[in-house]
């Protein structure tokens, strides 16, 4: 007689409490037409099923979430989405919790059919075959890993900014919260308020910064809300001030009174457009006499020597005749030293920026009676008087190296009082003439 078979009853493989939570179903209990109970968003997986015939056993696990739409307000209706996330805590351990968020008001989505495509798009993330549990974390934790292992990769300069703005703006709005706690209004407020005594430009700076620490976060595997910098409304109730930019009168003047190697170093400034980190981290071999070219290769920062602002900026500007003069004079009582600086300070270490203007261009400036102001003002005269000498805005910009044609028509081309005042004559004398 055989024997009967012996049933097989696969162990228990989790009676955790939390980890039945972080399986639980949205919508356990839903009747059938039969009376019978279903689980629409557990997969229809055999328990006693073996993995890999290794032995494990394969729990019920989420299908594909189609959420819950509903309209909620009284006058102003929005449909709201909800649907349910895996979460990885802090503590390492995993739970499921119900997210809500908006899609749009009812003239955005008349119809639930538009809705379900707009949450369909939200949802694909976690109806992906390759989805894991999101982390979460509080802002000022993840602000901390942002600047160990992200920051410290930027120069000393973007550092010295984002670690500005998060000590000064960022922490104290938004470091209790998590970052799956962010939302699209959180961050307008916060811009909102930032407005009121900044500039547009000081606004845009710190929400750089505040996006740059949500991108990686989110490529990093948090769970970081969508909020799109497009959708903000910035402004700033202090009027950004223009670019300071000498006239072609006032930097003979100020030539005509400083030292050397002063005098030289903004004599180079002024006739190629050079950033000032540019000119004193320049080096004797950046000078081609044969091509006449000076080629930009680093820039210096206080004592350091660090790459160009961006990658666009490394390049050659061409060298004119009577610069060439000037440089080649500078070299005959050029002193050498370690690094090869065209401009070094006693240590052999570029000037710093700051010690330049105050030490030396300042007193300048105010023997002239001109406005204090900085060494990007040289930068600005050359487009400025670039243009007026009939320079086309696209050689104007390949000779600052921007990559944007904007910005130099922008920010570096100052209007001339006289060249305005020809400009508009020229245009009355076409109407009334």
């Amino acid at each position: 007689m055989a024997a009967a078979p012996q049933q097989f009853n696969p162990p228990q493989t989790c009676d955790d409490t939390s980890a039945t939570t972080a399986l639980a179903p949205d919508h356990a209990g839903e009747s059938t037409g039969s009376g019978q109970a279903v689980e629409p968003n557990r997969a229809t997986v055999p328990r006693g099923s073996q993995i890999d015939g290794q032995g494990g056993y394969l729990l019920a696990r989420r299908r594909y979430q189609a959420g819950s739409i509903k309209l909620v307000g009284k006058k102003n209706k929005v449909s709201s989405l909800r649907w349910r996330e895996d979460l990885v805590g802090p503590d390492g351990k995993i739970r499921r919790v119900r997210r809500e968020t908006v899609l749009g008001s009812k003239r955005d989505f008349p119809t639930e059919k538009l809705a379900r495509r707009r949450a369909d798009v939200l949802l694909s993330r976690v109806n992906r075959n390759d989805y894991r549990p999101g982390k979460v974390v509080l802002f000022e934790d993840f602000v901390q890993r942002w600047r160990e292992h992200v920051l410290v990769q930027q120069k000393p300069s973007s550092r010295v900014a984002a670690n500005s703005h998060i000590n000064h703006h960022l922490l104290g709005r938004f470091g209790k919260l998590r970052l799956d706690q962010i939302g699209q209004e959180d961050v307008q407020q916060f811009v909102t308020a930032l407005g009121k005594n900044r500039t547009h430009h000081t606004v845009q700076n710190i929400l750089g910064t505040l996006f740059s620490i949500l991108k990686t976060a989110r490529q990093w595997g948090y769970v970081v809300n969508e909020i799109r910098q497009s959708d903000l409304a910035i402004s700033g109730s202090k009027p950004s001030r223009p670019g300071r930019f000498f006239t072609a009168e006032q930097v003979i003047a100020i030539l005509d009174k400083a030292n050397e190697p002063w005098r030289t170093m903004f004599t180079l400034q002024v006739m190629t457009g050079l950033r000032p980190g540019e000119v004193l981290g320049l080096s004797v071999d950046d000078l081609d006499f044969d091509s006449k070219q000076i080629f930009v290769r680093r820039s210096a920062w206080f004592s350091h020597l660090i790459t160009p602002k961006t990658p666009n900026s490394i390049g050659a500007v061409p060298m004119p005749e009577q610069l060439e003069a000037i440089l080649r004079v500078h070299l005959s009582g050029w002193v050498p030293n370690p690094k090869r600086l065209l401009f070094a300070n006693r240590k052999g270490n570029p000037y710093s920026e700051n010690n330049v203007v105050q030490r030396r261009l300042w007193p300048i400036l105010d023997a002239l009676k001109i406005p204090r102001c900085g060494m990007h003002a040289f930068r600005h005269a050359h487009a400025t008087l670039s243009i007026a000498s009939g320079a086309s805005p696209k050689t104007v910009q390949e000779q600052l190296r921007h990559a944007d044609p904007t910005t130099t028509m922008k920010m570096y081309v100052h209007g001339v009082a006289s060249d305005q005042r020809r400009a508009a004559n020229a245009v009355a004398n076409q109407l009334l003439n």
